[in-house]
């Protein structure tokens, strides 16, 4: 339909800036990159969120660096330990060391599966977590 083409290709392009703004390349499904897009489209959000999630890291030390982006490895490999290790070529009980240490610095835990609205928590992290890194990197 002529009339969606326009939307669609504006959409496209905004997917094509949010991954190649994340590090992706090659082919991707559009619908894979819906939370992706969304989050790049509102940075003030996901700087409310980092400020309200990370506040106990402090962005001139190394370290919390680290930790922060060993927290979004591990939510981008599905709370899994080992892939997440291997993504980053730690051993699986350094990913385990710096959730912990994560945690204990914001004072949150990074996954509480009893919590409910388990989804939304995630996708909470996962945004604060992207918008910190990219500005403590800038």
């Amino acid at each position: 339909r002529p009339a969606e083409v326009a939307p669609m290709y504006g959409l496209g392009r905004r997917a094509l800036r949010a991954g190649a703004g994340a590090g992706l390349t090659g082919m991707r499904e559009l619908a894979d990159l819906a939370l992706l897009t969304a989050t790049e489209a509102e940075p003030e959000l996901g700087g409310l969120l980092a400020a309200a999630l990370l506040s106990g890291l402090d962005r001139d030390d190394p370290f919390h660096l680290e930790l922060a982006e060993t927290a979004l490895a591990y939510l981008d490999h599905g709370g899994r330990i080992e892939p997440a290790a291997a993504a980053l070529h730690v051993h699986g009980n350094t990913v385990k060391y710096r959730i912990r240490r994560l945690q204990e610095l914001t004072g949150r835990p990074l996954s509480d599966p009893a919590g409910g609205a388990a989804v939304a928590r995630t996708a909470h992290w996962w945004w604060a977590l992207r918008r910190w890194v990219a500005e403590t990197t800038a």
